[in-house]
């Protein structure tokens, strides 16, 4: 077929926008990271990904040589985990139940939750409805 790319004509194509993501990952992670350095005394600061970005090996090694770099920890949970939101969520309870967390199970879930109770809830933090 005329013009049919090759599987090497793919494989190509798709190292190269990996490549180009991963580096423009970098360019804005290294900047966020320099920033919080910079403007909050942290004594251990740690970078914490998970789902796609967590998953894709690329990108993977390059947060964990980015945050070696600046001081950084780099935490994400196992690769078998960052391809499904569910067992996320349920290795992330299993974690808060090691750490000797406890709950009476009287929250009603909301995507939009901050990551601790510290946190200035997102914009759209306290919607109701299907899309909450």
């Amino acid at each position: 077929e005329l013009g049919a790319l090759s599987n090497t004509d793919i494989a190509d194509l798709c190292a190269s926008f990996q490549h180009a993501v991963t580096e423009s990952l970098n360019d804005r992670i290294t900047r966020s990271l320099i920033r919080y350095k910079n403007e909050v005394a942290c004594q251990a600061p740690t970078l914490v990904v998970a789902g796609g970005v967590a998953a894709n090996t690329a990108i993977r090694q390059m947060l964990e040589e980015t945050c070696r770099e600046y001081g950084f920890s780099f935490l994400a949970p196992p690769h078998e985990l960052c391809t499904d939101n569910g067992a996320m969520i349920a290795w992330a309870g299993l974690e808060h139940l090691a750490a000797g967390a406890e709950t009476n199970f009287d929250e009603i879930p909301r995507p939009r939750w901050p990551l601790d109770g510290e946190s200035t809830p997102l914009v759209g933090s306290g919607k109701k409805g299907a899309k909450a």
